[in-house]
């Protein structure tokens, strides 16, 4: 039989528990983990350094670490080092000096790693706290902070690259090819995420929809364009938005199991730009060649809306989960409990989210071509939209009118011989007077395109006495 191989999209703490599982079926595992978590120190880590999240990425790392191997007790001692977290309550001068003991290679945390391997980790920590130094007047918070993240900071702060630094921390820990850990959009930049709630309102972060901080503290400060626009005009003018250094982080410390329910149901989730404009964001080119050439999906358990969907609405990945000639099976492990965000979910209400996700991504994709192809754009300049954005950024786009309008009468088809609109040329014409997406160029899948299977525990609770004859027809 042919040896299986798994793409994995999954959260952190969730899926670090049956990681193992996966590791002994098979060595061939990808893991895909989302990158806009804005809760505990990585909140101090965007705030000051800014940058993609990497607190779940470090701890899917730390959980391959395998302990097992003849050198296991030099293995076991980074493991320790890279897992440690500073205290989260005390003094601050004596959290501040443990911290000195660390990077100047003095605590015992250093002892039974050999020297080259002490050095090697030791100088992306001194990178990081230098780079911290250079930022001073943020008054960075140690509390609570991972070693784990400060070590892959560095490395990413050094080489310009989140995907270089997970490199060097698998090839420190001796995490073996073809396991793999993948963040779902290759950036440097922050990716943050909002949810619109059935009743209108918007919640900002993903603290703020999962688990919000202390004091119930916004996660995401927005901006008015026109004040970022009068602060390039005016450098010298003070700055009404520069992090207040008496303020705390009101992320910082929060509570996974709290049991404060959303004011209303969760509509959709999006990614966001610091004004709180809806972005579409290109996903990692890696979890695309992913789907495309392993033989198991697996939709983990873990937060729905702040760690599957994510991943999941993205350009591109519908199509690639809904065209993969190798996938043979696509399976959604459910959740044994509901949280915050899934309120009173049963089965179905997770597949059906999910296949909503997955269409929508390939609404993005469709939505693309057909403007591409019919040119609606002026933005003042001879760039054409497909330069708007390079590889890898966070790019912002208009995609016209509301794909549901159905107000495309007289208008072509992009598979159409009716001529299509000319470009917008006129730099007096509106600038959004672009054709309505036609309502029968919407592509729509059902679940079994992207779901063959479904696990739950004997002791879940989603399944009414109708669930399993939906799963019957959906598979």
């Amino acid at each position: 039989m042919e040896k299986p191989s798994f793409v994995i999209f999954s959260g952190g703490s969730a899926c670090n528990f049956i990681a193992p599982a996966f590791q002994s079926i098979s060595s061939d595992v990808c893991y895909v983990l989302g990158i806009s978590d804005n809760g505990g120190s990585t909140s101090e880590l965007l705030r000051v350094l800014g940058g993609p999240s990497i607190g779940d990425i470090r701890s899917r790392l730390i959980r391959l670490i395998n302990v097992n191997q003849s050198d296991s007790v030099e293995l076991r001692a980074i493991k320790d080092l890279l897992n440690y977290r500073l205290p989260s309550d005390g003094q601050e001068h004596a959290i501040l000096n443990e911290w000195s003991l660390i990077v100047e290679g003095r605590h015992r945390l250093w002892n039974n790693i050999s020297t080259e391997k002490k050095e090697a980790i030791r100088g992306f920590l001194v990178l990081f706290n230098f780079e911290i130094l250079k930022r001073a007047y943020k008054h960075f918070n140690y509390r609570n902070g991972s070693i784990g993240n400060f070590f892959l900071t560095g490395a990413r702060l050094f080489f310009g690259s989140l995907e270089a630094a997970i490199f060097l921390f698998s090839s420190i820990t001796a995490i073996r090819e073809p396991t793999h850990v993948v963040p779902v959009i290759n950036t440097n930049h922050t990716a943050a995420i909002a949810a619109r709630l059935e009743n209108g309102e918007v919640l900002h972060g993903q603290c703020d929809i999962s688990h919000p901080g202390e004091n119930g503290a916004p996660n995401v400060r927005l901006m008015n364009p026109i004040d970022a626009f009068s602060r390039l005009a005016l450098p010298g003018s003070p700055d009404p938005y520069e992090d207040d250094c008496t303020q705390n982080n009101g992320n910082l410390v929060f509570s996974k199991t709290t049991e404060e329910r959303l004011p209303a149901v969760i509509d959709r989730v999006y990614y966001i730009n610091e004004y709180g404009q809806e972005i579409y964001p290109i996903p990692n080119p890696k979890v695309i060649v992913q789907l495309a050439t392993s033989t198991t999906l697996v939709y983990s358990i873990g937060s729905l809306y702040t760690s599957i969907l994510p991943c999941l609405i993205l350009r591109g990945v519908g199509n690639a989960i809904a065209r993969s000639p190798t996938l043979r099976h696509k399976v959604l492990l459910l959740n044994g409990h509901n949280d915050r965000e899934t309120g009173d979910f049963c089965a179905i209400d997770f597949i059906q989210k999910i296949t909503e996700a997955l269409n929508e991504s390939q609404l993005i994709d469709a939505r693309r071509q057909y403007y591409d192809r019919n040119q609606p754009y002026n933005f003042g300049t001879n760039t054409s939209p497909k330069e708007a954005g390079g590889a890898g950024s966070l790019e912002f786009e208009y995609l016209g009118h509301q794909a549901n309008s159905g107000q495309h009468e007289g208008y072509p088809l992009a598979n159409s011989s009716v001529p299509r609109p000319q470009k917008v040329t006129d730099q007096n014409t509106d600038l959004f007077s672009v054709p309505p997406f036609p309502s029968d160029l919407i592509p729509y899948s059902p679940p079994r395109t992207f779901i063959t299977h479904l696990i739950y525990l004997s002791n879940s609770s989603k399944s009414p006495p109708f669930f399993w004859l939906f799963i019957a027809i959906i598979v």
